[in-house]
């Protein structure tokens, strides 16, 4: 609830300012934030020439019934105009012919609101009522017009946000699908290639990525490549892996492997040896198949190629040592010296 304005000499006197500036009451109330009936109580009282003293006392009062009639009428017109701007401000209009005669109508509430409070008489408010009414009227008309206009455009653009918010959800779905879908082909590469890195299971070779996908550089041109190379540098976690049963014992190489993915040169003709002595001591003269396979070994264009064939030759070699029986501790207590041979 708003609280009245304390009234002081200051605002009196400004009141006063104003009247003497031309300002009319309701301009006043507005400028200084005040009720037009305080306005009109401290309203300068007009100086009156002597000879117009007495055509003003012959002016008769109005009784106390008539004083309370204008009253009363006079506020329940201003309480109308008030409605009535409250209405035409609360309501933009939806066309340029809409929105111009709203402006029209705002401009005749404030004349009239002006004229009201100039009244003095009963026969004056009821001038004022009637042209109220008109405006009312003609408000009352252009809202009905405005309203269905004012209705789809808010459909429209509830519509349009509706758009925006289903496309705006169809992209995240599909750049999270495509970063799932990325994720999943990075993992599928990895898996792919950590096969022949060492001989372990699926599930073992996830445990490995799990541990080091989420250390790629963002920034790296190739999360592939940088993924792989961090898991050839951290090979030695195969150590705490249970290698599968085709391994069988013998031991598949892995340091001498990644010491030659990582440039060691020298580590080839090492696991050559190594390969071609246990070659010799498991294959017998049918293993012809065995034979070719190592001698594609040899011709392997790159050390990632090398690699990849030496685990699976050494793998079969593990399984074809168990099925003949061959001692394998024997078999890789010689393997010292056929690695240091130069063949």
């Amino acid at each position: 609830m708003k609280m009245p304005k304390v009234i002081n000499q200051d605002i009196i006197d400004k009141i006063v300012q104003y009247a003497e500036k031309g300002y009319s009451k309701a301009a006043i109330a507005k400028e200084l934030n005040l009720d037009r009936t305080t306005v009109r109580k401290y309203w300068p009282k007009e100086q009156v020439p002597e000879e117009g003293k007495e055509e003003e006392e012959a002016k008769p009062k109005l009784s106390l019934e008539e004083d309370f009639d204008l009253r009363t009428k006079k506020k329940e017109t201003e309480l109308e105009l008030e409605n009535l701007q409250i209405k035409l401000e609360d309501t933009d209009g939806e066309t340029q012919n809409l929105e111009a005669r709203r402006e029209v109508a705002l401009e005749q509430i404030k004349v009239l609101g002006e004229k009201l409070d100039e009244t003095e008489s009963v026969i004056e408010v009821d001038k004022v009522r009637a042209l109220a009414a008109k405006v009312k009227n003609d408000v009352t008309a252009l809202l009905e017009e405005n309203e269905p206009l004012r209705k789809q455009r808010g459909k429209q653009q509830k519509k349009e946000r509706q758009e925006r918010e289903d496309k705006e959800r169809k992209k995240r779905e599909e750049d999270m699908a495509r970063r799932d879908k990325s994720e999943q082909s990075l993992r599928r590469v990895i898996l792919s290639r950590l096969a022949w890195i060492f001989p372990c299971t699926r599930e073992q070779a996830e445990k490995i990525i799990n541990k080091f996908i989420l250390k790629v550089d963002v920034n790296d041109s190739d999360p592939i490549i940088s993924s792989l190379h961090m898991v050839n540098k951290q090979l030695s976690i195969a150590q705490e892996l249970k290698w599968e049963n085709d391994t069988t014992g013998l031991k598949p190489l892995i340091n001498e492997c990644v010491n030659l993915l990582d440039g060691n040169g020298e580590e080839k003709q090492r696991i050559v040896n190594i390969m071609h002595a246990r070659k010799e001591r498991i294959l017998i003269p049918s293993d012809e198949n065995m034979r070719k396979k190592f001698i594609d070994l040899l011709s392997a264009k790159t050390n990632e190629e090398f690699v990849k064939m030496a685990l699976k030759f050494n793998a079969a070699l593990g399984r074809l040592a168990d099925e003949r029986f061959i001692d394998k501790q024997e078999l890789l207590s010689k393997e010292t010296a056929a690695g240091m041979a130069v063949g």
